[in-house]
């Protein structure tokens, strides 16, 4: 399947089906279903009897090898632990060209995965039609990893596409990117993206200010909101307690959370401290918008709450508090005391709205 937002892209790309490129980059924001648009674009193209610009069949020989995962004119190449971020249904299969089994997960594409490339690029195709490369995420690569793509890229095979999904085109090499023909994602209109939601809504989300709020918080991406209603019910506390840390303080909120980076399935939360670090500072950030202009970007519905907090704070104290989170934010994932790391998030977030550090009492 592709999304509504995507047609226009799908249309295009089948249109000119026999004047591909070698390699496409498929560029666009996270959370809008780039990666399932690859999967999707991957298995149309090694379809055999699907025409035109019909999704592919599902029911012919390459369809049904491709659904299995085991297509032979087929790689997907992504870090062991990947994710996409989107949900798009694209997982660990045969034709997945991970990095040394039995070895620790890495968020990495290894420069051993684009060299295994070899012995399928050197053979022909097995259907004699075409053959299909989906690295994902492309900025996942390090130099050394992206310099040996590229000399795969500079010496194509016959009848091979490469598709290159990517959050973040700017992290790649520009020798890459000059290879690839380029097609932008953009983020779909709010109308549009908030129309599919209401038709594949999760269950926690049953009203549709819910979605609303919830769309504007991941910056208007539906497929992130989709992910992100996983945690509706923490990240409604999560605010709640924000708006309430001038009475209730730094301390008592930082052991509230604290459970929230325990609690989960299989002892993993849905939480961890790098989601909590970038919905602070969504919330700093429109403090600061607050205090400049009057207007937010991801609490709307918040507003009335977002003016008092900043009733008594300064621009500058504001400003200084989203720098530190950037901070924060980069030692995120470093296993560090939840509790501490937490105290000292907010602590920091409670000097900037003016309210007393409680951390001495």
């Amino acid at each position: 399947m592709i999304f509504n937002w995507q047609n226009e892209n799908w249309n295009r790309l089948l249109t000119q089906r026999d004047r591909l490129p070698h390699a496409l980059l498929l560029a666009g924001p996270q959370g809008g279903g780039k990666a399932q648009f690859a999967r999707t674009l991957a298995a149309r193209l090694l379809c055999e009897k699907a025409t035109g610009t019909e999704l592919a069949c599902g029911e012919c020989l390459a369809c049904g090898w491709f659904a299995a995962g085991n297509h032979p004119d087929f790689r997907l190449v992504e870090p062991d632990s990947a994710d996409s971020g989107e949900d798009d249904g694209v997982s660990e299969s045969d034709t997945t060209v991970s990095a040394s089994a039995g070895k620790k997960k890495s968020d990495a594409i290894k420069i051993g995965q684009i060299r295994a490339l070899s012995d399928f690029l050197a053979v022909g195709t097995h259907r004699q039609g075409a053959r299909i490369v989906i690295i994902q995420p492309a900025e996942a690569m390090n130099q050394a990893t992206a310099n040996s793509l590229l000399k795969v890229l500079e010496e194509p095979s016959a009848n091979t596409l490469f598709l290159l999904v990517t959050h973040n085109g700017a992290r790649l090499l520009p020798t890459i990117r000059s290879r690839c023909q380029s097609i932008d994602f953009p983020k779909p209109n709010r109308d549009e993206a908030l129309a599919w939601l209401q038709l594949n809504k999760p269950e926690k989300l049953a009203k549709n200010k819910q979605l609303s709020d919830l769309l504007a918080h991941v910056g208007g991406m539906p497929l992130a909101a989709v992910r992100a209603a996983e945690s509706a019910d923490k990240f409604e506390q999560f605010l709640a307690d924000l708006i309430a840390i001038k009475s209730v303080g730094p301390v008592a909120t930082a052991a509230k959370w604290e459970p929230w980076l325990k609690d989960g399935k299989d002892g993993k939360s849905d939480i961890d401290k790098s989601t909590l670090t970038t919905w602070l500072q969504k919330w700093v950030y429109d403090l600061v918008a607050v205090h400049i202009s009057g207007r937010v970007i991801y609490h709307e519905s918040r507003l009335p709450a977002l003016r008092a907090m900043v009733t008594g704070a300064s621009a500058a104290s504001l400003i200084d508090c989203y720098n530190e989170l950037l901070r924060i934010k980069a030692v995120a994932q470093h296993p560090l005391n939840a509790r501490l790391f937490l105290e000292d998030m907010l602590s920091r977030y409670a000097r900037a709205v003016a309210v007393k550090n409680q951390l001495k009492q």
